[in-house]
């Protein structure tokens, strides 16, 4: 069933059910209703997050024909869920009364709440089966809230029939009750606005975890790109230095140089750079440089000296002096 059909159904239903205003000869008042803010922010946790399907829930508190106090809730876990109705189900009655009986023992069920996400605030035919069929009470209403929109409207049996009430009242922690006043002129208007005092921060989260899983995927890979885009400028800023690094062809010992002095010799605008463990470091001893030529290839012919060239002739050797003999003439 579409979420228009649904909106429409809702339109007949409230031409059937009309306000106690419109029932001629039969009194119009309605039960005043009294809601404690931490029940309005449960019913609103639990159906945003099932954004796309509807949840339900008893309402716990006390009754009479003309007034009805909501004190708690209990969710209905295991209804059967879909995206235009729910149901309540033997089990999730049987969880329902586990729970009343473990933590509200002397408190009654004062009536349901459901959500309707996406199409508004009124009661569909599958709603007004529920209501007169499970809360048929004089003192039982149905809470309805819209997870979209952010609106809220509560119904309940006005002349025995059921009515949208025309206004209820909030109760704030440590605080005087809100009466707000539901919009007569616009079937799906809300409750009113939130109390400027109400926590909103699991709302906040709840509309947090709604986002889509594209969304969610995007923050995180944009996250880590962001951290590791930091570590990068980090290393680069706090170790700028650059080395180059390869082997000796003559010795095969590895030689690693400097990058940018480096890179200038092979561009041939700087000098042959040293090796830097010849380099002047912390706790290095301060040897006397090797020359480039006993580290790198020549790039020019060396003189050489003798010693060093063995085809070189000796030069030549003066004659020994002959010492004088004895006797000789003079």
């Amino acid at each position: 069933m579409s979420k228009t059909s649904q909106k429409k159904q809702g339109a007949t239903a409230q031409v059937a059910i009309a306000s106690a205003a419109e029932v001629a000869g039969v009194a119009t008042a309605e039960p005043k209703v009294n809601i404690d803010s931490e029940v309005t922010r449960r019913i609103r946790q639990h159906a945003r997050a099932h954004f796309k399907t509807e949840v339900c829930g008893v309402l716990i508190g006390e009754s009479t024909n003309t007034e009805i106090e909501i004190r708690a809730s209990i969710e209905a876990l295991t209804a059967t869920q879909a995206g235009t109705h729910v149901t309540f189900t033997q089990d999730a009655w049987e969880e329902i009364y586990k729970v009343k009986d473990e933590h509200y023992p002397d408190a009654r069920i004062v009536g349901w709440y459901h959500s309707h996400p996406g199409f508004g605030i009124f009661l569909s035919e599958h709603d007004l089966f529920i209501q007169e069929n499970f809360f048929s009470s004089p003192g039982q209403v149905a809470w309805v809230y819209d997870p979209h929109s952010d609106e809220e409207g509560c119904f309940g049996w006005v002349a025995g029939r059921v009515a949208r009430l025309s206004s209820v009242a909030t109760a704030y922690r440590g605080g005087e009750a809100v009466e707000h006043a539901a919009n007569s002129h616009d079937d799906s208007g809300a409750m009113g606005e939130e109390h400027e005092d109400e926590p909103v921060s699991t709302a906040r989260r709840s509309s947090q975890q709604a986002l889509p899983a594209w969304v969610r995927w995007t923050q995180l890979v944009l996250s880590h790109l962001t951290v590791l885009a930091a570590g990068f400028a980090a290393a680069y800023f706090l170790y700028p230095r650059m080395l180059a690094v390869f082997p000796n062809p003559a010795t095969g010992e590895v030689l690693i140089f400097d990058y940018q002095q480096f890179r200038a010799y092979l561009q041939g605008t700087g000098p042959a750079p040293r090796p830097v463990d010849e380099l002047s470091l912390p706790g290095a001893s301060q040897a006397a440089p090797a020359t480039p030529a006993a580290t790198l290839p020549p790039s020019t012919p060396q003189s050489s000296s003798p010693s060093m060239n063995p085809s070189a002739k000796p030069a030549p050797q003066p004659p020994a002096a002959q010492p004088a003999t004895q006797g000789s003439k003079k």
